[in-house]
């Protein structure tokens, strides 16, 4: 029987969330949670935004294509869909099922007008091939509290709060974050609440598990939030010894990162701790008085972007210095495959398509790699992902597109 693929309707979505759970190997979850991605997600499957495949009336693929925005240089809000929940059951894998997938949602996005299309991926070598470029990289770091301190005092307050006084305030904090960090994207009310444990797939509150704390600038508006756990270890002789686990820092600058984390790291009990969700950018980290002591563990990326208008997207975004560049993109699916010249600079830019002949010419991935920032073309030409058509082109790009602070998303989806 042939693979059909549908969007999901009202009556199927407890069948797609069984399909999600056994896809991600979570086969204990089956009938637990498909009430919940009806209340979650309600809008999106009602626009018709949650694809399933079906083999006959089972669900053996999954793919939500959820609406949203990303940040990009210059600070605009660009429509993107953000691709999420993607699974193929284990017994139907090498089917060309994801391949229908995307198909499908890729044109579902471009007919809506989103000219970007992002994803997280779980495994790096799926998503080049339709056309997604690796955009954004996080890190994550361990901190030795015993060692930890500030280069110099450091301005504010900070203070617990309760679950319901976080999903008051963070919002604003993690909105100003958004406005001017490309890679940011948008967060649901609802992803508040299930952040600190409010709401759950269970309908039983956790919020109790977590620490809550809210940094204050001097004039008392909240400019960052932390949330972590406490796991206590063995009193070797009889002396304190303890982990803070699953912390989460929301700031709006170095200052609100680095006076949370002084917080967390003057704790008595807590001994050491990892954070991750931390950006490219380790900048923060000149304000305390011997770095070495928050030392990167691990550097992986996160958000991948998938180019579907080129000329909307290219002209959203600003770029750090003048110049003018053409290029060639080559799009197997179409919707990028053109001659674009782009001409920009930190006021705006204009993109038209052309005749002319390419500075440049990359895959549709590339350019998805480029547009946020944090790439150079230099350095992916010298992996092959760029070629240089004119002598120059190449520092011309990095003059343009290349950001000055790396791109960062912190919401995972």
């Amino acid at each position: 029987m042939a693979i059909e693929i549908k969007v999901v309707d009202e009556s199927r979505i407890e069948d797609y969330s069984d399909a999600v759970e056994m896809g991600f190997y979570h086969p204990q979850f089956r009938g637990q949670r498909g009430s919940r991605r009806r209340e979650w997600f309600g809008e999106d499957l009602a626009a018709g935004r949650l694809v399933a495949a079906f083999d006959g009336d089972r669900v053996v693929g999954t793919f939500g294509n959820h609406p949203n925005r990303v940040t990009v240089p210059g600070g605009a809000s660009v429509p993107a869909a953000a691709v999420t929940a993607v699974t193929v059951t284990q017994t139907h894998r090498r089917r060309g099922i994801l391949s229908s997938m995307m198909a499908k949602g890729l044109r579902q996005s471009a007919d809506a007008g989103e000219p970007l299309s992002i994803l997280i991926p779980a495994e790096w070598p799926i998503y080049g091939r339709f056309g997604f470029g690796h955009a954004t990289d996080e890190a994550r770091y361990v901190f030795d509290t015993k060692h930890c301190g500030v280069a110099r005092p450091l301005p504010g307050t900070v203070e617990f709060v309760s679950a319901p006084q976080w999903v008051d305030e963070i919002p604003a904090v993690y909105d100003r974050v958004r406005a001017r960090t490309p890679g940011a994207i948008e967060r649901r009310h609802h992803w508040y609440e299930r952040d600190t444990g409010l709401l759950t797939w269970d309908g039983k509150p956790t919020d109790g598990e977590f620490f809550l704390a809210v940094y204050r600038d001097e004039s008392g508006v909240a400019r960052g939030g932390l949330k972590y756990k406490f796991a206590e270890g063995d009193w070797d002789g009889f002396v304190p010894e303890g982990v803070a686990t699953h912390v989460d820092v929301v700031a709006e600058d170095s200052v609100a990162r680095v006076r949370l984390l002084q917080f967390l790291w003057e704790q008595d009990w807590v001994t050491s701790f990892e954070a991750e969700k931390f950006p490219a950018d380790d900048s923060w980290r000149h304000l305390m008085a011997n770095p070495r002591y928050a030392r990167e563990k691990q550097r992986f990326d996160v958000l991948w972007v998938r180019v579907l208008d080129a000329p909307a997207a290219l002209e959203a975004r600003t770029y750090e210095g003048e110049g003018r560049l053409v290029v060639a993109v080559s799009d197997p699916a179409g919707y990028a495959e053109g001659v674009f010249a782009v001409e920009g600079g930190p006021g705006g830019a204009t993109v038209k398509r052309v005749t002319e002949s390419a500075d440049l010419t990359m895959p549709v991935r590339t350019l998805g790699a480029l547009y946020l920032g944090h790439h150079s073309a230099t350095a992916l030409a010298s992996v092959g992902e760029v070629v240089e058509e004119r002598s120059g082109a190449l520092a011309v790009a990095d003059r343009m597109f290349k950001t000055a602070v790396a791109p960062f998303c912190a919401t995972w989806f």
